[in-house]
């Protein structure tokens, strides 16, 4: 007979994905002991010595940069450790389910042996990685590369019994390209409500502060924000805060700033948080900031987890006017601006100096949270894993 533990799988940093500790968090409150097979990072480290239902094995550090070469020896390495973890694990604990999380889909087949021996597989798509590979390496449709990416996808879903989409823009993008699963299932990155929460009160600040949160690429459009801050910096008093923003952007990013001399005085880099710590961090600022790009992914396959963490805080947002979000926020529930313009996205953060705008943003953004409640989206992860 199964046991009532999960295995969860993922070529990700466990400290700092939402999503990841979304799921873990539900199963934990209902008495379910996890395992974690993740990539190597501090901060989960420290968080394993006052949970005993929560096991993590890490198996090696993240590759960050821009050689395809380098990015397939990384995950094939990854992909090797974690099958030999996983079968050992499965033969050991007997996960009833093991629950995959992409990027890439073919590390489903690190689960092949539990497979066979009746354990249940979930695919988690945080990222769509045909859309990935379009934007990352400008691969057009009749590429090689994009053609390996689909093929693996459509194979790693013959592996799993059960398929998770990030949003519903994520799904359709799937069907229209070929690719189909009879168990589909849409899973927001919806905020945990016990870690996200509306915070009392705006703060009362000098200035009008800015937050972004998360990673340092080319495709996220940091370079585009932080030109934008300084523009508006010569009219209104104005800061730019970014927490975390690992990335192959990051140190290009902070020497920009020192030979503009605006570092540490307009934008401002922090260190990384666990999700845990960024409430009350992103309580003091008054705007969050996203500036995608637009791309295939931007547009279709990447609703923003830190306009819904900001959402939930209620800290109003400025985000790019990308099909994928407009989708879920209208016009009344986020400052848009025309991806990639940046005399647009400067006109977006002067029309946020007005509180009253601000106030009526983060009001009417509640909309989103009232529509996709975090309680009934447990409730059915619950359901698909047999625990509810």
């Amino acid at each position: 007979m199964k046991n009532k533990s999960i295995l969860m799988l993922a070529y990700a940093q466990y400290y700092d994905d939402a999503r990841i500790k979304g799921y873990v968090d539900i199963l934990l409150e209902n008495n379910i002991k996890v395992d974690i097979i993740c990539l190597e990072d501090e901060f989960s480290k420290k968080d394993l010595k006052d949970n005993s239902s929560l096991n993590i094995s890490f198996v090696q550090k993240k590759y960050q940069g821009n050689s395809i070469v380098l990015y397939i020896i990384n995950y094939l390495l990854f992909f090797i450790k974690a099958t030999i973890i996983v079968s050992y694990k499965y033969l050991y604990k007997q996960y009833s389910f093991i629950h995959v999380n992409n990027q890439p889909d073919f590390l489903v087949f690190c689960t092949i042996l539990p497979k066979i021996l009746g354990a249940k597989i979930i695919l988690d798509m945080h990222d769509i990685m045909i859309a990935a590979v379009v934007t990352k390496f400008n691969s057009a449709s009749d590429s090689f590369l994009y053609k390996l990416t689909k093929l693996q996808t459509k194979l790693s879903l013959k592996v799993c019994d059960y398929l998770f989409c990030a949003d519903d823009s994520q799904k359709e993008f799937l069907l229209s390209n070929g690719i189909k699963k009879n168990d589909i299932s849409v899973f927001l990155n919806l905020p945990d409500k016990s870690k996200f929460y509306e915070r009392n009160s705006s703060p009362s600040n000098s200035h009008l502060r800015f937050v972004y949160h998360g990673t340092a690429s080319y495709r996220l459009g940091l370079d585009l924000a932080i030109d934008a801050i300084e523009k508006v910096s010569k009219d209104i008093n104005v800061t730019f805060t970014i927490i975390g923003a690992m990335g192959e952007q990051r140190e290009a990013l902070i020497e920009k700033c020192k030979s503009k001399g605006i570092l540490n005085s307009i934008i401002i880099f922090k260190d990384p948080l666990p999700v845990e710590k960024l409430q009350s961090e992103l309580e003091k600022y008054d705007v969050g900031l996203i500036a995608n790009r637009k791309s295939v992914l931007s547009e279709y396959c990447m609703l923003p987890v830190k306009l819904m963490e900001y959402t939930a805080v209620g800290i109003p947002s400025i985000a790019p006017r990308l099909k994928v979000i407009q989708r879920y926020f209208d016009n009344e529930m986020v400052m848009y601006f025309n991806p990639d313009d940046i005399n647009d996205l400067s006109n977006a953060i002067r029309k946020m100096s007005d509180k009253e705008q601000r106030d009526l943003i983060a009001f009417k953004s509640k909309k989103f949270l009232q529509k996709y409640p975090w309680d009934k989206q447990a409730n059915d992860y619950l359901k698909i894993v047999g625990l509810n």
